[in-house]
């Protein structure tokens, strides 16, 4: 298999750089492993948030050529090797270490909404449809990619 340079950013909440690394390639490879492997073989102290590598948790999510991604369902094979593969961390968050980004903000948010309560001596009644709808935000695994597009939240360059 061929090789393929990483262009990670190293750095932190003062700012940084991305440093290069030469990878083999192997097949099956997702972006995780890439990270991985650079982990292992060139860069031990490279900080990378991940937890369950099935693309369930979210704890992965990073820029990779400049689009968002889980970097744990990125197959390395999706991307152009011609030249080096770009991986920065969420801009909409400020940057912890490396690739790992503080996205505490997203959960004190969260306590502040209140639970919905019917007021006292009414039925209440919702119709299956917006049920669903609702039902639809259950599914959201916290990898907070919307929000890194979002442009309302996001700093453009």
């Amino acid at each position: 298999m061929p090789n393929v340079t990483l262009r990670i950013f190293r750095g932190d909440r003062n700012g940084g750089n991305t440093a290069d690394h030469e990878i083999p390639l192997t097949p099956g490879m997702v972006v995780l492993d890439a990270l991985h492997y650079v982990q292992k073989h060139q860069a031990p102290d490279l900080a990378v948030r991940w937890n369950c590598k099935a693309g369930k948790c979210g704890s992965c999510s990073a820029e990779v050529n400049g689009r968002p991604r889980l970097t744990c369902k990125t197959r390395m094979d999706s991307l152009p090797h011609d030249k080096p593969i770009t991986i920065l961390p969420m801009k909409s968050f400020p940057v912890i270490k490396d690739l790992v980004t503080d996205v505490s903000w997203n959960y004190k948010v969260n306590k502040k909404i209140p639970g919905f309560k019917p007021r006292p001596g009414t039925e209440w009644k919702m119709l299956q449809e917006d049920i669903d709808r609702v039902q639809e935000f259950r599914k959201c695994i916290e990898c907070f990619l919307c929000q890194n597009v979002c442009h309302v939240l996001r700093e453009h360059d």
